[in-house]
């Protein structure tokens, strides 16, 4: 990985998801690649990012990579298909 990329997991409480999204509508971004992940064990809960739902352990959820402008990769976590396609209508 280049030094001057970042990778972070973009989880946020649902008090934060409004500003979030006005931050990501800032820089485009673009998807590097979507899939289907279980959480087989994890200090924090995931939530997902739409909705705010937590993703419990042993439980399937989408995952969508993308790389902004500056080459920065973040990872997000969806419930289900509606809050993927919600977040990212063009991977429906």
């Amino acid at each position: 990985m280049n030094a001057q990329n970042t990778q972070k997991y973009c989880s946020q409480q649902s008090a934060d998801i409004a500003n979030a999204d006005q931050a990501r509508r800032a820089v485009p971004e673009s998807v590097e690649s979507q899939s289907i992940r279980v959480v087989v064990s994890s200090i924090a809960t995931r939530h997902c990012d739409h909705c705010g739902t937590p993703i419990d352990e042993n439980v399937r959820y989408r995952n969508v990579t993308t790389r902004d402008s500056a080459g920065n990769v973040t990872e997000y976590a969806f419930c289900g298909v509606d809050c993927k396609t919600a977040r990212f209508p063009r991977l429906g």
